[in-house]
């Protein structure tokens, strides 16, 4: 009676055997592709860049309205940039030369760069001016303020 229950475990252990080697042969192609594609499994991070004349104006957190149609039957886009911002240059000196009337219209490079730097699109905004900029202080313990500003771009081009 001894030999069928060992062989009986045996087969029994055989049919685990291969059925633990038939899910891997299903699971192992899926652990690889996964490992070699990072691009289709991993989230993109995009750092936006805005760039007017030349000058970089750092990093902006939030950009609305860079796919969006025209606001009702005005001529022009309205984009929103917002972002924490303590070092880069803050674009409060354009909004308020734009208020007292004392420049042209620009055009603004918003460039999008992946984690490693290097440039994924670019869109740039023709003949634009600001319509409001606003700053307010962050958690007043940590430092830093919140920027935005809102403006009016006559058109949209993507590169």
């Amino acid at each position: 009676m001894l030999v069928p229950t060992l062989k009986a475990k045996a087969s029994n252990r055989k049919r685990y055997v291969k059925r633990a080697l038939l899910a891997l042969s299903f699971a192992l192609p899926v652990v690889v592709v996964a490992k070699l594609s990072t691009a289709g499994f991993s989230r993109q991070d995009l750092q936006t860049h805005v760039e007017i004349d030349g000058v970089d104006y750092g990093v902006f957190d939030k950009v609305e309205g860079l796919d969006a149609g025209r606001t009702g039957n005005a001529s022009f886009h309205k984009v929103s940039f917002r972002r924490d911002f303590v070092t880069d240059p803050s674009l409060y000196l354009w909004a308020k030369n734009v208020m007292h009337g004392r420049t042209e219209l620009k055009d603004v490079n918003v460039v999008m760069e992946n984690h490693d730097g290097q440039e994924v699109s670019r869109y740039v905004l023709k003949f634009c001016q600001p319509l409001s900029w606003t700053v307010e202080a962050a958690n007043p313990a940590v430092g830093g303020f919140h920027e935005k500003i809102d403006m009016a771009v006559q058109e949209i081009a993507v590169y």
